[in-house]
């Protein structure tokens, strides 16, 4: 995670950049001791593609996803906050990015025969689509390309998963104050089938469904059909 506020990017005093994207993201932010002006933002490291080697600020499409990344680090109701990204100024990770901003889009977890991946440092395995923002120290907005490729993408592997009516489902959670979300993510840490041993290859997406309080698993090859798409 790293911290926010940032450093000024040379902005003048008070200014700093913001977020700008077509559609409803949310960041996840650790709160720090009482008396500490900062929070943490979740990041990924990145190990391929135009962002390779970088911390991508990790986006959700529901506030959900990121309250199970919230308990599975182990963090109680009050010490983070899920965020719009709107409301969100990313200048740390610009200043340690050198005028850029990687981001990545939360598309699912990976998995190994039923059970949920863990990395070697004990974090989730994530499935995600990162990409790079180029910063202007003279413009405060960033603007975020989210591809329609992406949304699909997404939207297909609920669907794999026979989840049709997910995005429903997502609008409720939605509705709901973080304290009830906080409490069914609880519930789905509670129905985790098992975790593999660290490190272990996947060959499952991994997706939890609220309404049926269920994890469920989609073969790899699907996600893998929809990045090289028709032939």
């Amino acid at each position: 995670m790293y911290p926010y506020p940032p450093q000024s990017m040379g902005f003048p005093a008070g200014r700093r950049h913001t977020v700008l994207a077509a559609l409803p993201l949310h960041v996840l932010v650790r709160l720090q001791p009482s008396g500490s002006s900062t929070a943490r933002v979740l990041c990924e490291p990145v190990k391929a593609g135009p962002a390779a080697g970088a911390q991508a600020m990790v986006l959700y499409l529901s506030p959900f996803d990121a309250h199970l990344d919230a308990l599975w680090l182990g963090l109680a109701v009050e010490d983070y906050q899920v965020l719009p990204v709107a409301s969100f100024s990313p200048d740390e990770l610009v200043a340690r990015h050198q005028g850029h901003l990687p981001y990545c889009l939360h598309l699912a977890w990976g998995a190994h025969d039923g059970r949920i991946a863990v990395r070697a440092q004990g974090d989730l395995v994530r499935l995600s689509s990162a990409r790079v923002a180029q910063v202007s120290a003279s413009i405060d907005s960033i603007p975020l390309d989210i591809g329609l490729a992406d949304l699909e993408c997404h939207a297909r592997l609920w669907e794999c998963a026979g989840l049709y009516a997910h995005a429903e489902t997502a609008a409720r959670l939605e509705q709901l104050n973080p304290q009830q979300r906080h409490r069914h993510a609880e519930r789905a840490m509670e129905r985790i089938p098992g975790r593999t041993e660290p490190g272990r290859e996947i060959n499952q997406i991994a997706l939890y469904d609220a309404e049926s309080a269920q994890w469920h698993f989609v073969a790899l090859d699907f996600l893998a059909e929809m990045v090289a798409g028709p032939r």
